[in-house]
């Protein structure tokens, strides 16, 4: 059993029966669980951390980043390199 959910199954089980644990038991019970929330919140904050750093390091941008004007499609551009190409070998 996780410790977690070991934790909140004395906090359930002090609730019904309070002669099973004492108030000591309970309060770290409570706590565990509390240490391990935070510690969670925290892991998933680095982790979204990460992956924005991540993305701005690849050259994904957001929305508002993004460039207004409209991207040349490779085909296009390849041509325009062809015909430049071409002018240059006629000299």
């Amino acid at each position: 059993m996780k410790d977690k959910k070991a934790a909140k199954r004395i906090i359930k089980l002090a609730k019904k029966h309070p002669e099973l644990y004492s108030k000591e038991d309970v309060r770290y019970a409570k706590m565990v669980r509390k240490r391990i929330k935070t510690e969670k919140k925290q892991h998933e904050s680095e982790v979204s951390e990460r992956n924005s750093r991540s993305r701005e390091a690849y050259g994904v941008r957001s929305k508002s980043q993004q460039s207004q004007k409209p991207r040349q499609s490779k085909g296009s551009w390849f041509t325009r390199l062809l015909h430049q190409a071409r002018a240059l070998v006629r000299l």
